[in-house]
């Protein structure tokens, strides 16, 4: 064998080796990537059956919540036919305003009557609700309930519970300012149940708008609910009023009058409550 042949040869094996080496690397790093994927896997199993865990305790912790604090359950009356309206207001009342269940206020402001009303004369004024509700504690342990909006505690009776009077919860609290009802906070004990009325309104031209959109005009209320317990709850329930009172009047351009059905144009949706547990609160912060 010849030094050329001997060179080849040599070149030939070292090929031959190198490639040996490559084979074995890539199967290492084959066997590596395979190990790496089932370590993933692994930390995945983990960490769902950790978070599953912590949802099973959280859950527990919560069941034994409800079972001991206040549960609010809301139910409505329709709304009261015809609304008001006031010439003299064109929105909600917003910070130091009137409020809509002033004396004053309620006094200016009479039933939509049979007349029409005519644009752009009436179009600014506020077309309002009278909406009832009735709101009982169906836990087991005192609650705080306030009206976040326009509405307030009231006594009476109502066709939500017939041949029943209801007294106004006592009061604990509360920003008192010009309207005394606005934002009071009230003591409603387990078993007891409270009645309460809201306004729900927006402009006429705001009614005529929306008559015929999928959308109707409206406006809500919300009512909260607060536990006593150091690691209780806070309840809030949305009451909505939605509807198409007004329709044009045939053959009379700006022309609006009061729908002839209003049980098929106006309603209340109570919608489910919605519940914030405040320990968890706490823990994240």
């Amino acid at each position: 064998m010849n030094l050329e042949d001997a060179a080849n040869l040599g070149t030939a094996l070292a090929a031959v080796a190198t490639l040996a080496l490559v084979g074995f690397g890539v199967r290492q790093l084959i066997a590596l990537q395979k190990q790496v994927e089932l370590g993933q896997q692994a930390t995945d199993a983990a960490v769902t059956a950790a978070e599953a865990a912590q949802r099973a305790v959280l859950e527990t912790a919560r069941a034994r919540i409800d079972e001991q604090v206040a549960r609010v359950v809301v139910i409505s009356e329709d709304p009261q036919w015809p609304p008001l309206r006031n010439p003299l207001i064109s929105s909600m009342p917003a910070g130091d305003e009137a409020r809509l269940f002033d004396s004053l206020t309620l006094h200016g402001s009479p039933e939509v009557g049979n007349d029409d009303l005519i644009f752009p004369q009436d179009a600014s004024q506020l077309m309002w609700f009278v909406i009832r509700g009735l709101v009982t504690n169906e836990g087991r342990s005192t609650a705080r309930i306030r009206l976040d909006g326009e509405g307030r505690f009231i006594q009476g009776t109502s066709t939500l519970i017939p041949g029943e009077h209801v007294e106004i919860p006592p009061v604990v609290g509360g920003w008192r300012g010009n309207s005394s009802y606005l934002f009071t906070e009230h003591l409603l004990r387990p078993g007891k149940s409270a009645l309460f009325e809201w306004a729900a309104g927006c402009t006429v031209a705001e009614w005529a708008e929306l008559h015929d959109q999928p959308t109707p005009a409206g406006g809500c209320i919300y009512l909260k609910s607060f536990d006593s317990a150091e690691h209780g709850v806070v309840d809030s329930v949305k009451v909505e009023v939605q509807g198409r009172p007004l329709q044009p009047v045939p053959q009379r351009n700006a022309h609006w009058a009061l729908s002839s059905s209003p049980h098929m144009h106006i309603g209340v949706v109570v919608w489910p409550t919605q519940r914030e547990y405040r320990g968890e609160v706490s823990s994240r912060e």
